[in-house]
């Protein structure tokens, strides 16, 4: 189901996307593991020996799913193409958190779906205008205009990324 958020000063035309977030194929929803291995120890700054995985220091276990997703049912991952918002440190083929139950606010990485395309943009309120933009200050902003469709599907609130080994 697509949620669409309130914004304000957005003209927001037609009820919902073409497609939902949940019908996109970089679109995954989040779930658990299935096994019941526990999660890698959480080394500190200042440790000076790696940490060893042992049963007794489960306060020094990180569970990555809770670290990431605060709310199940209204996040989903989405797996970023291209390189817009490198300079927000975002690149081609990261896997952002989503969470489409938070309300969008001025300075907030966003999922926008705009006429037809979708976005990876920091959501910027100016007067009675608002405007989607990259983080490189030589891009221009994206600033809807009347009768253009723009829905937030969801508010950016981590990512994750794999490196080549």
């Amino acid at each position: 189901m697509d949620v669409q958020l309130a914004l304000p000063f957005v003209s927001l035309v037609g009820a919902s996307p073409l497609t939902p977030p949940e019908a996109c194929a970089e679109v995954k929803r989040p779930r658990r593991a299935t096994r019941q291995a526990l999660p890698p120890p959480l080394a500190s700054s200042g440790q000076e020996t790696p940490p060893q995985a042992g049963p007794d220091d489960e306060a020094r276990r990180l569970d990555v799913h809770d670290y990431l997703v605060r709310n199940d049912a209204a996040t989903f991952f989405f797996q970023v193409r291209g390189d817009a918002m490198a300079a927000a440190e975002i690149f081609d083929g990261d896997i952002l958190v989503v969470d489409k139950g938070l309300q969008p606010q001025h300075g907030h990485l966003v999922l926008a779906y705009v006429n037809g395309e979708r976005l990876v943009r920091r959501l910027h309120h100016r007067g009675r205008k608002t405007a989607l933009q990259t983080d490189n200050p030589e891009d221009a902003e994206l600033v809807p205009e009347d009768g253009s469709e723009l829905v937030i599907w969801g508010v950016v609130t981590g990512k994750f990324r794999r490196f080549q080994t």
